[in-house]
């Protein structure tokens, strides 16, 4: 027994069990994605050897706790911060299986009392017997209740032995069954066809048109049976149709007619078929080809003499219906679904109430004006929750959730958790404590790394190799600009300054959705030498001549080469026939007529193509641009040439043809004429729209962001400095004469410029948006670079080469950003978003990707130096790998404690906008995953046969695929709460197997040259 407890809390079994878990939760993800929720909680999330391995992960952890000393007076900050797992594991486990969660729904004008839980379960009763089980049923897991009943003295067993997702109904003849009518009707009123299943009492009731079945009450059509015929009278006149000679026979009203299948009946407007009639039918479940958001769990009933097989429909979160089945003297009944929970109060709902983006239909917030009634206490009380803004009472939390489609009732959260949640709360508290204080601890292990690295003894030499000349905004363009004509710069200058509105509501300079536009269609900013401002004016006023130029971009080489592109560019003109006819209008068809997950990359870029050359005719005919306000506020601006309704004689005149007599003034280079009526919009702008219009001082910092574009303008200069720092550095171990000290002033001078420009690109932006500018895609990669060259200046201040990788990583880095599938588009906060949270949760987990990026760019730098060691440097290089590793650990644990501090935050953030704290997002999971790798790698020092430089070096590059899967695998290709960046990723670039491979090999050179310099120590 002392041996078996010795192996479970040792450090190597430790970290198998860190390694266990990241699988397992990588797994879940996966499952998730191709299988639904249910099944990853099914199989992984909630299953008892998950529990298990962190039960033995929390004994090993306080093994170790007493083993290592952390509660004497010197690592007693590190005790702290182990100590908050613990705290945040029973947290956990209180939540789990004390606690619980529930949706309330609630319709305006109306008050509710219970719950229905998030919970789904399921339930068998006969007579005074019943057996309910909580049970996550899904397809791959279907076996998740068994129950034995006593039927007359019989045992009876009822298993669940499948499950359908998306399931409907499908009737079956059946002797023991009931009649059925599977009944379809329409109306000229209405498109499409509507579905009605009919039992006897049954009635349809729609607008203008009844029909019932052996019912009670008076209907335009009664049907009823005459042994196994069905038949129907009319209180109108009807007409028969046969579907095929399309022969049609009128029966008067009143008159019986016999009912024939798929036969066609008219009935005043409406239409009708019977699609199918069983005189004695039973049901079964089928898999539905949509979404249904109806289950069917398949349970078998048996007495050991016959068994049956039912469907039992249901859905997790919604009211289960019972099925009754005669069995012996009873009746077993059996349901599937959510169970209500009652409260001690209720919440009466006055009004729900929706904000939108200005002329959007993306929402900016929604709210519920309730009212709380306690009658236990006296208590009523009017209050509104909306996101991020909850109401507590008596240990329940609620959240606003969802709302019905028609915007007439609200969907509510219910969280019943407050030990479990304060209880892990303290234990982020301590975590965040123990983070700090271990930093600044002199006997942690942190502090110990930097005693090593300054008393290290070898001197790191700058070197500044002469820089070549870059061309930054050097971009090849398509063809030649010889013919366009140049627009007077004035008028371009105040044609980019008015406002305009874009399809998500925000109001911005007309700069900016150019800037979008040309980016959009050619990928470039600028094109044939002139500014998206001067492209946009000059494609609305010259745009037969800009249907000949090519500017569409084709990514995919095959079809820019079928459809004759000059090398990337098509001109519109080569996508239309003589007669007119649009040569790719059968493909783009065909394209969207798959679902998106079956399109492979050729017929996806048919559908970006296609949405470029519709971009370009939006823009020939000045359709995108909504410039010209309207007094409700809510409402979309008017493009130009609309009618204005609301306006008087001169305003409505002014937005029919104003705009066009600016690209008339324009065309005709009457450049005083077009100006004044640009200052006449903007006039307009402000009279009509002032409330929403944001400052000229906003609107000018916006224009000059947009033309220094400054994220795109310092990536090269990250990169050339980068590279040929590190290139001087591999050089100079070689070389026995340090650099001057003014050209080592001169690079970290040039270094530190770059990032300030990188930094103010940021508050400008943050600025321009009025948020953190780390809320999607596109802004939390330009984040993550300054975190990168952040971490480099603060640890290589004295080490040249942390500073070249920091500045290489920095510019590879802005360069994906800037890749065509990330969107740096300024957009509005989805709801959510719209809380302080975004700022804290978002910033530290961001930055923690800089401090681990760092790390794995050092490891690979360590790997480099390892095979390029030689007897000659070997004293020199061995000094470099042993600082730059020191340097590795130390980026690695300051980037993991941000990690854990920051994804914990962000468990905090979503219990405040969701009423739970972790709810297995893939998102969140991977965070987890993340902190799970490297803990185990910044632990690995003390697990005997890992340890060693090498082993670690090589550990931090791999470790930093978890990092990636992260935030772009996540983000691109699972779904889950946290998508919110634009942007779309088609498949793996090239690039990226092609870097994992060179990665690999040098890994395997860099493992064969350190073992043979370890057996050379030896000897």
């Amino acid at each position: 027994m002392k041996k078996f407890f010795a192996f479970i809390t040792s450090m190597p079994f430790m970290g198998f069990l860190l390694l266990a878990v990241g699988f397992a939760m990588a797994l879940a993800t996966f499952v998730e994605s191709s299988y639904g929720t249910p099944t990853a909680q099914a199989l992984v999330y909630k299953t008892r050897w998950f529990e298990a391995i962190w039960v033995l992960l929390a004994i090993n952890l306080v093994n170790n706790l007493l083993k290592y000393k952390f509660f004497t007076r010197k690592r007693f900050t590190l005790g702290i911060f182990h100590i908050s797992f613990l705290v945040i594991l029973l947290g956990a486990a209180i939540t789990r299986y004390i606690s619980f969660e529930g949706v309330m729904h609630i319709r305006e004008n109306e008050s509710s009392s219970h719950i229905l839980s998030s919970e789904s379960y399921f339930f068998a009763g006969y007579d005074d017997q019943h057996k309910e089980k909580r049970a996550l049923f899904s397809e791959l897991a279907p076996k998740q209740f068994t129950a034995k009943l006593n039927v007359d003295g019989q045992t009876v067993k009822v298993k669940a032995v499948g499950f359908i997702e998306n399931a409907e109904q499908q009737p079956i003849p059946s002797e023991t069954g009931a009649p059925f009518i599977d009944f379809v009707f329409s109306s000229s009123s209405a498109q499409g066809m509507q579905s009605f299943q009919f039992r006897p009492g049954d009635v349809l009731n729609y607008s203008g048109f009844t029909a019932g079945f052996e019912s009670d009450v008076t209907t335009g059509v009664r049907f009823f049976r005459n042994g196994n015929q069905l038949l129907l009278i009319a209180a109108d006149s009807i007409s028969e149709m046969t579907m095929a000679s399309q022969e049609s026979v009128p029966f008067p009203a009143g008159d019986t007619v016999e009912v024939k299948n798929m036969f066609l009946y008219s009935f005043g407007n409406f239409r009708f078929l019977v699609r199918n009639y069983f005189p004695s039918a039973a049901f079964t479940a089928v898999k539905s080809q949509g979404q249904t958001s109806t289950d069917a769990v398949m349970v078998e009933i048996s007495d050991g003499k016959s068994v049956q097989t039912v469907p039992v429909f249901g859905h997790s979160g919604v009211a289960p219906d019972t099925v009754f089945i005669p069995l012996g003297n009873c009746t077993l009944r059996l349901a599937y679904g959510s169970k209500p929970i009652s409260l001690p109060f209720s919440l009466y709902l006055k009004d729900f109430q929706l904000e939108r983006y200005p002329g959007s239909d993306s929402p900016s917030s929604f709210a519920s004006e309730v009212v709380l009634q306690d009658d236990n206490i006296g208590l009523k009380k009017d209050i509104r929750i909306f996101m991020n803004n909850t109401l507590t009472h008596k240990g329940y939390k609620f959240f606003q959730s969802s709302y019905d489609t028609d915007e007439f009732g609200t969907v509510l959260s219910v969280n019943h958790d407050f030990w479990g949640t304060w209880i892990t709360y303290l234990g982020y508290t301590l975590l965040i404590l123990g983070v700090i204080l271990s930093m600044i601890n002199p006997s942690s292990y942190f502090q110990f790394l930097v005693r090593r690295l300054k008393q290290s003894s070898v001197h790191v030499v700058l070197v500044l190799l002469a820089l070549g000349g870059l061309s930054v905004g050097a971009f090849a363009q398509p063809g030649s600009a010889t013919s366009i004509p140049d627009i007077d710069d004035a008028t371009v200058e105040a044609f980019s300054r008015l406002w305009v509105q874009g399809v998500d509501g925000r109001i911005e300079p007309v700069s900016t959705l150019n800037s979008e536009i040309v980016r959009k269609v050619t990928y470039k900013s600028s094109v044939y030498g002139k500014s998206a401002d001067e492209v946009v004016l000059s494609m609305m006023t010259q745009s037969s001549l800009w249907q000949t130029m090519p500017m569409i971009y084709v990514a995919n080489k095959t079809l820019a080469k079928q459809l004759g592109a000059n090398g990337k560019y098509l001109a519109i003109q080569q996508l239309f026939d003589e007669k007119g006819n649009y040569k790719i209008l059968e493909s783009v068809r065909a394209a969207y007529e798959k679902t998106p997950a079956f399109r492979n990359r050729v017929e996806k870029e048919y559908i970006y193509l296609d949405e470029r050359v519709n971009i370009c005719f939006m823009v020939f005919q000045g359709s995108i641009f909504n410039i010209f306000p309207r007094e409700h506020r809510d409402k979309a601006w008017y493009q130009p040439g609309a009618d204005a309704v609301e306006c008087s004689g001169g305003d409505s005149l002014f937005v029919r043809n104003g705009f066009q007599l600016i690209l008339q003034s324009v065309a005709e280079q009457k450049y005083v004429d077009a100006n004044q009526i640009l200052q006449a919009v903007s006039t307009f702008q402000q009279k009509f729209g002032g409330e929403l219009i944001p400052s000229e001082n906003k609107k000018s910092i916006e224009i000059t962001y947009n033309k220094i574009n400054p994220f795109k303008r310092v990536f090269p200069w990250y990169l050339l400095f980068g590279f040929f720092l590190l290139v001087g550095l591999f050089i100079n171990i070689f070389r026995q004469k340090p650099l001057l000290k003014y050209l080592r002033m001169a690079f970290m001078g040039g270094i530190v410029i770059l990032f300030l420009v990188h930094t103010v690109g940021l508050v400008l932006r943050w600025y321009i948006s009025g948020h953190a500018p780390w809320s999607n895609g596109y802004e939390s990669v330009v984040y993550v670079a300054w975190a990168v060259m952040l971490a480099g200046l603060i640890f290589g201040r004295k080490y040249a080469m942390v500073i070249g990788t920091a500045s290489l990583l920095t510019g590879i880095a802005l360069f994906v950003a800037h890749l065509s599938w990330m969107n740096p588009e300024i957009t509005p906060l989805v709801p959510v978003l719209k809380s302080y949270w975004l700022t804290i949760h978002v910033a530290i987990i961001t930055a923690s990707y800089g401090f681990i990026g760092l790390s794995m760019f050092l490891g690979i730098m360590v790997m480099i130096l390892i095979v390029l060691r030689r007897k000659q440097n070997e004293q020199k290089v061995t000094g470099f790998i042993e600082q730059l590793t020191t340097i590795n650990e130390m980026s690695a644990t300051v980037g993991l404690y941000f990690l854990t501090i920051g994804t914990f935050l962000g468990g905090v953030w979503a219990n405040e906008s969701w009423g739970r704290y972790w709810g297995w997002d893939p998102k969140e999971t991977w965070a987890l995953i993340t902190v799970v790798i490297y803990s185990f790698i910044v632990h690995m020092r003390l697990i005997p046969g890992l340890k060693g430089i090498f082993n670690y070096n090589m550990a931090s590059i791999i470790g930093f695929a978890s990092v990636l899967m992260t935030y772009f695998g996540v983000n691109y290709y699972l779904s889950g709460l946290h998508s919110y960046g634009k942007g779309v990723a088609d498949g793996v670039h090239p690039a990226v197997p092609v870097s994992f491979a060179l990665l690999a090999a040098l890994m395997i050179w860099a493992y064969f040259k350190q073992t043979r310099f370890e057996k050379e120590q030896e000897v």
